[in-house]
Formats: structure tokens, C-alpha cells, sequence
């Protein structure tokens, strides 16, 4: 007979062998054992978690002859009929390759009759979120309302690709990732019935590299049995899934913390040599760090033992990184894994990583490191000390009046009173020319300005379509002025108005803003405080025009600016 693999040989056949999901099994058998059946119902969680065996499970309870507290009993010959696959009523869809409309129709002209062999029609429909829009549609009729002898079990890994409309007609159960000591224990029992000796770290290792999956553990454990001779160790698990050993790891972050570069290259090139992958070692090196940060700052935290053995080295090695080093290697390794994903060279980015993290934390600090480099004697303190107690002393004096600033005027002499000016001498104004404001701002077109408003956010979604980043510059400005061919957006963070104004991101803007009013406008961005400025002064200068200013004045004013005209009788 062929063999048959470890996940096929040990699929769970009743509601009790699905470990590590008994919230679930729980529920559907309080549920088969009242007879509280749903017409649909939806499993949804990580890859290998019991899902599509936990809708098997429920095909063969609803349909046992002899059931047993909610449990098929598996001896009947409905059970073993539905277990081997001859059942014809129970059918199992998988819908990656059956997505289409035409499927859903035939099995929604198919479910109105009745079952031949079985007393319930069972659909299992597996990685669901798969069907086309229209498969959906066809099937919310029938899911909603289906026959009386008819049950449909949906599985899926990604449930957020599913329509609210189809969610809301199941009973939706969430699968959890199997815990690391309930897969080991799983594990161990494998092993014992297949007579198979093991390590326990060799389990603890399978058990990692599943993250939460049963069947991914078990074809691990599959393919460590047949590399393995006599005894399945830690070593082969590292050799058939490319890993790199803990020990191995601590010695490289002893000699990272000793800024010995050279140590550091020749033990990466060591893992080279061996043929490793160096995004996978880059990859669990971020673990290996993440593990000691949570050893420093949570050290009863049990989720630590999940990614590494906590041994003698391990903990020597956490006492000599300090949280602020742990925290910038971890950043390091996580900006450099985001970069593999784009990069040709990809052990040379790993070197580089790997030598910045052997430099000091204060190299990058510029002043910082000069300081360091270079301390202060005693007689360069008390004179600095001096210097800096004569000017509090110069301070407290102008403070109090008995010393004049050289060229500040005498209080007797009488202060000009200069107007207000709008540009923002602090640094705080845009480089847009406030005289093109001030046009728009007196020739304000209240039309089109009501319809740059109105399509302010179709305008942001246009511009979203052609760079989000776009978008995300223009999201907090407001429109407050149309007129003159142009349009004033008014920002309260300065970034964002002079990032606005560049040219690249400008010309982009201007192009949506034609696209969406049928009309070339240019874009004006200022502060708010610029703008609120440019609006008294222009409704000032119309209240002086109204009561009889001379217009030549004001024209004046308009194109040079109130701070540049004097008025002498």
C-alpha cells in the first residue's frame, strides 16, 4: 500500500481530536445534541487549523445513525461512507477552481431535491472568498432560505474578502492558531504511535515553524522523520527548513555588542557558505532580538518560549544590550527586511545591516559625539560658568530698565506704528505671492467658489487614483476662494502648504481640479493666518472705498501693499 501522509493519517474524526479549537467543537455539539441545527454556517481562521475537518465532522454528526453526545460515532455506514468519500449528498467545493456563476446556479438548481442516501445535504464550499461577484449574488438567495434538508458549511482564510450580505446569513466560527504546548503535546502523541523518537527541542522547533498550523506541523514532522535516521534531532530540523541554530545566534549578538565587525562577517559568512537563505536569517535574527526585548521588559511573559529557548547564554547576552541598543537593532532589522522584498542583493544588504548594528549609537549623534570625543577641562567650565553668570546679570538689568540695548529707541522717543503686515516675518508664511491672494480675494467669484466646495472631495478622490501620497498632502487643506482663475486652500500645518506648492505636486493638482470643474484653475496655497489677513484687508479697503476713499489710494495700496504707501497731507 502507498504511504500516506502524516496530516491524511491523523485528520480528526471527531468533534473531540480537532485540538486547540474548543470553543468551537464545544458549540456545535451543544448545538447537534438539541437539534439546534443553522441552515449556514462559516469557518473561517489561519491555514491548517481544523477548519475544513471540523465541517466534515458536522456533515457526519448531522447525518450519524447513532450519534453520541453531538459525536459521530464513526462505526455506522453513513460515517464511514461520508469518511471515504462515496456519500453523495455530501459534497465538498472548492471554490478556487469552481468560482464562477455557473457553478453557484447549478448547485442552487440542484439543492430543491431532496437527499437520496442521507437525511441532510451538506455543501462545503472551501476558500469561499474566492467566488466572482456574481457567484456571490447567485448564492445569497439560496444560502439565505435554503431547503429544510439542506446544510452549507463555508471555510475560508480570509473572511474580510467576503460580502457583508453573505457573513450575515452564518453562523460565523473563528479558528485560533493552535498554542505552542497543545501542538507539541499533539506532536509527542504522533510520534509515540508511529515509534518514532524525537528531541524535545526538535518538537518545540516543528512546532515554531507551524505558527498556529496543525498540518503544517505534521508535514514537517513528515519530512524530519524521513531525513532523520534513527532519532529526530534539533539539527535536522535546522537542516531541512534553513534555520539557523539559537546558539548561533547569541554568539553573533555577543560580538555585535562588542562592535567586532570582523567576528561578525566571518560568522555570517559561515551561515552563507552553508547555503542559507538571508532574508529566512535576517528574518529569525529579528525574532532572536524581539525574544530579548520581551526577556528585559516582561520577563514572565510566556509568549517568550514560543520563539526561543531561554538557556544560560541567551540570558548572559540580554545583560549586555541596553532597552535604547535593543530597540534600534530591532528597527534596523525590520527596515532592512522591508527592503529585501525590492532588493537584487540581498546578502549584501544583510552585511550592511549587520555593520551598521556593530557601530556605537552616538557615531550618527554628529554634536553629540564631538562632545563626547572632546570634554571640557576645569578652567573652560569656570570661565564658560563666568560668561554665562555675567549675562543673567545683563539680563536682570534690561529687564528692569536701568540698561539700554544699543539701538533700541528711548522710551521718550515716540514709536512709528508700522501696519500690520501679512507675511509671516517669524518664518510661518508660504511661498505663494500674497499679491495673487489678494486679486482673488477681491475679485471672488461666489459661484464658482460654491462649486470648487462641492467637488472638493471628488477632487481628493481623483487625486488619491493617481498617487495616494498626493492625496495625503492636499486631505487637510480648504478651499475658501474661487475667482480670478485661481484657488485659494488655506492649511494649518506649514509642511503641508509648502509641499502643495512644489511644482511636481502643483501641476498634478491643477490638472485633477480642470478634470473635475471643466476649467483651468491655478492653486494658490496659504497659512490661515495669511489668508484671515488678506480677508480683513481686503474688507477694510472696500469699506474705505464705500465711504469715499480716493480710488487711486486704494489702488496704490492694492498693488504694492498698505506697508509700503505713507499718506502725507
Amino acid at each position: 500500500m502507498a504511504y500516506t501522509a502524516l496530516y491524511r493519517v491523523y485528520r480528526p474524526q471527531t468533534f473531540q481530536d480537532v485540538v486547540g479549537q474548543e470553543h468551537v467543537t464545544i458549540t456545535l455539539r451543544n448545538a447537534l445534541r438539541e437539534s439546534r441545527l443553522s441552515h449556514a454556517y462559516l469557518f473561517n481562521g489561519p491555514r491548517g487549523t481544523g477548519k475544513t475537518s471540523a465541517a466534515k465532522i458536522m456533515a457526519k454528526a448531522v447525518n450519524c445513525e447513532q450519534p453520541i453526545d453531538g459525536e459521530p460515532c464513526n462505526q455506522c455506514e453513513t460515517c464511514k461512507a461520508i469518511s471515504n468519500g462515496s456519500v453523495t449528498d455530501v459534497l465538498e467545493i472548492d471554490a478556487a477552481s469552481n468560482r464562477g456563476v455557473e457553478e453557484i446556479r447549478d448547485i442552487r438548481d440542484k439543492v430543491k431535491f431532496a437527499p437520496s442516501d442521507v437525511r441532510y445535504k451538506v455543501y462545503i464550499i472551501d476558500e469561499v472568498h474566492m467566488l466572482t461577484t456574481e457567484a456571490f449574488n447567485a448564492l445569497l438567495k439560496t444560502l439565505e432560505e435554503p431547503p429544510s434538508h439542506v446544510i452549507f458549511i463555508l471555510a475560508t482564510t480570509e473572511p474580510h474578502k467576503l460580502p457583508a450580505t453573505i457573513i450575515s446569513r452564518c453562523q460565523r466560527f473563528d479558528f485560533h492558531r493552535i498554542p505552542l504546548k497543545v501542538m507539541v503535546n499533539l506532536l509527542q502523541k504522533i510520534c509515540e504511535s508511529q515509534g518514532v523518537r524525537v528531541e524535545e527541542q526538535a518538537l518545540q522547533l516543528v512546532a515554531k515553524m507551524a505558527e498556529g498550523g496543525a498540518r503544517d506541523a505534521l508535514s514537517l514532522l513528515d519530512q524530519a522523520i524521513s531525513y532523520s535516521e534513527d532519532e529526530v534531532r534539533a539539527s535536522d530540523i535546522m537542516q531541512i527548513t534553513g534555520t539557523v541554530a539559537q546558539t548561533y545566534f547569541s554568539v553573533l549578538a555577543r560580538h555585535i555588542v562588542e562592535r567586532d565587525v570582523a567576528q561578525v562577517m566571518e560568522q555570517f559568512d559561515q551561515v552563507m557558505v552553508q547555503g542559507k537563505d538571508p532574508e529566512q536569517f535576517l528574518h529569525d535574527f529579528l525574532y532572536y532580538y524581539r525574544d530579548m526585548l520581551l526577556l528585559k521588559t516582561a520577563p514572565q511573559l510566556e509568549e517568550i518560549v514560543e520563539r526561543t529557548m531561554i538557556d544560560d547564554q541567551f540570558a548572559e547576552v540580554a545583560k549586555l544590550y541596553s532597552l535604547p541598543d535593543l530597540y534600534a537593532t530591532i528597527e534596523m532589522c525590520n527596515a532592512a527586511l522591508a527592503q529585501l522584498k525590492w532588493s537584487t542583493y540581498a546578502r549584501v544588504l544583510v552585511e550592511l545591516t549587520l555593520v551598521k548594528m556593530c557601530q556605537p549609537s552616538g557615531a550618527q549623534g554628529g554634536g553629540a559625539a564631538i562632545l563626547d570625543a572632546a570634554p571640557m577641562n576645569s578652567e573652560e567650565l569656570s570661565g564658560m560658568s563666568n560668561r554665562i553668570r555675567i549675562l543673567e546679570e545683563r539680563l536682570a538689568q534690561v529687564l528692569q530698565g536701568q540698561v539700554m540695548i544699543p539701538g533700541q529707541p528711548s522710551v521718550e522717543e515716540p514709536r512709528k506704528v508700522e501696519p500690520r503686515r501679512i507675511a509671516a516675518a517669524a518664518g510661518g508664511g508660504s511661498r505663494t505671492p500674497i499679491n495673487r491672494v489678494r486679486e482673488v480675494a477681491k475679485n471672488l467669484d461666489e459661484n464658482l467658489t460654491r462649486q470648487v466646495r462641492g467637488q472638493w472631495s471628488q477632487i481628493l478622490t481623483d487625486l488619491k487614483k493617481v498617487k495616494i501620497q498626493y492625496q495625503a498632502w492636499l486631505v487637510n487643506g480648504q478651499p475658501v476662494a474661487a475667482g480670478n482663475d485661481a484657488v485659494v486652500v488655506i492649511f494649518k500645518s506649514p509642511i503641508h502648504c509648502d509641499k502643495t506648492m512644489e511644482p511636481e505636486l502643483r501641476s498634478v493638482v491643477e490638472r485633477v481640479m480642470s478634470n473635475a470643474l471643466g476649467r483651468q484653475l491655478q492653486l494658490l496655497s496659504v497659512m490661515e493666518e495669511e489668508w484671515q489677513g488678506v480677508d480683513e484687508q481686503v474688507g477694510q479697503r472696500d469699506e474705505a472705498v464705500e465711504e469715499g476713499q480716493d480710488p487711486f489710494l486704494t489702488e496704490a495700496i492694492r498693488l504694492v501693499g498698505e506697508g509700503l504707501v505713507e499718506v502725507k497731507d
